[in-house]
């Protein structure tokens, strides 16, 4: 059952197919030449007798984290965002699929991520996409939003020095957020992904993002 679900998983993120809604003859343009434009999203098709046939296919951003190795063959999983953990053959299957690849350079002990910082308050793509799987929701104390619904906050505000960069950046849902442009809450970042919360009582609470998976260790041969 639970390869029959991977099996269809990966068929839903990867094909397209008809609707079964067509349409027939030429649209009025207003006294063109008679000819018309059809396009289709998902797969090609060709049109006959006239008739134009419109596709359905999944425009969603899907975010599968896939170590370098697993793609090389290796058996450690893969990690599928809002899933968890999937089977390395699920993994090289998507990333098989994948329309672009987006590069994580990470510490070889640490798993820390390496890199990809701007040097402007805009956050670049690959850097939203970076954040948001690594914090899978607000990071609001008790707040289950899923962060690819979130706005991406400067710990550290940009007008006081903050950088935009992968540990001063956290997702907070739209309401937390202006609790925190409000001056409700406070928020720290000692580290990447660790962030505290400061309550207007002073109270404080420690969220910290999952770590990535660690790198296997090196075993020696039997012999």
């Amino acid at each position: 059952l639970t390869q029959l679900r991977a099996d269809v998983l990966v068929d839903v993120l990867t094909s397209a197919g008809p609707t079964g809604d067509h349409e027939t003859g030429a649209e009025d343009n207003g006294g063109n030449d008679g000819k018309s434009d059809s396009k289709s999203t998902g797969s090609s098709g060709s049109s006959q007798s006239g008739e134009a046939s419109t596709y359905w296919g999944v425009q969603a951003k899907v975010f599968v984290t896939v170590p370098v190795m697993t793609l090389l063959g290796g058996d450690a999983p893969g990690e599928l965002e809002g899933y968890g953990p999937i089977d390395p053959e699920t993994a090289r299957k998507l990333a098989g699929h994948a329309p672009s690849f987006t590069r994580i350079l990470t510490h070889p002990f640490t798993g820390a991520r390496l890199g990809a910082d701007a040097t402007t308050y805009r956050v670049p793509q690959d850097l939203k996409d970076a954040v948001r799987v690594r914090d899978g929701t607000c990071r609001h104390p008790g707040c289950n939003r899923l962060a690819v619904f979130c706005e991406l906050d400067h710990t550290t505000p940009w007008s006081q020095g903050g950088t935009t960069s992968y540990g001063n950046l956290a997702a907070l849902c739209k309401r937390h957020h202006m609790f925190k442009t409000e001056g409700y809450w406070h928020y720290q970042q000692p580290e990447p992904g660790t962030i505290i919360a400061i309550s207007p009582a002073g109270e404080t609470y420690l969220t910290t993002a999952d770590p990535p998976p660690a790198p296997p260790p090196d075993i020696p041969p039997p012999f």
